[in-house]
């Protein structure tokens, strides 16, 4: 599942995901209050999850309730941001954005990437997420794209 209200920026990530996992099968929202209702109904194995979302729900919150909704093993969320990495918000100011989350919220988090980031380093740690072999097409992509 991508959870990014930029529709490029989740086009792309689409893209680059179906490139080298052509066989996975990827949902799109907009919402954290859509992550949320979508996952719970269905767990996807990996969600690449924005911190900043289109409605009250950001990224964060989404963790917090998926954790709350009982999901423990799955979804593996890889986080990114635009924001940089030090929260602005929360109750660990200036600290980590991951930091925001509770010791047992955090192992929802597979990874943490700061926009733009590398297309190879984002789609390993998809793979690794997703518990799947580093897939040799990702040495196709040009890594800053």
């Amino acid at each position: 599942m991508i959870a990014e209200d930029h529709k490029e920026t989740a086009d792309a990530i689409a893209d680059f995901v179906r490139f080298v996992f052509p066989d996975w099968t990827l949902d799109h929202v907009a919402t954290g209050k859509g992550a949320v209702e979508e996952a719970l109904k269905q767990p996807p194995d990996v969600m690449v999850l924005d911190i900043a979302l289109a409605d009250e729900v950001n990224g964060l919150e989404v963790i917090k309730k998926l954790w709350e909704g009982g999901l423990r093993d799955k979804p593996r969320v890889i986080v990114i941001t635009a924001l940089g990495n030090k929260a602005f918000r929360g109750p660990r100011t200036g600290r980590p954005w991951v930091e925001q989350l509770n010791e047992h919220e955090r192992t929802l988090v597979a990874a943490f990437f700061e926009k733009p980031y590398g297309w190879h380093a984002f789609l390993t740690a998809v793979a690794k997420a997703a518990g799947v072999d580093t897939p040799d097409k990702i040495k196709l992509i040009p890594d800053n794209e």
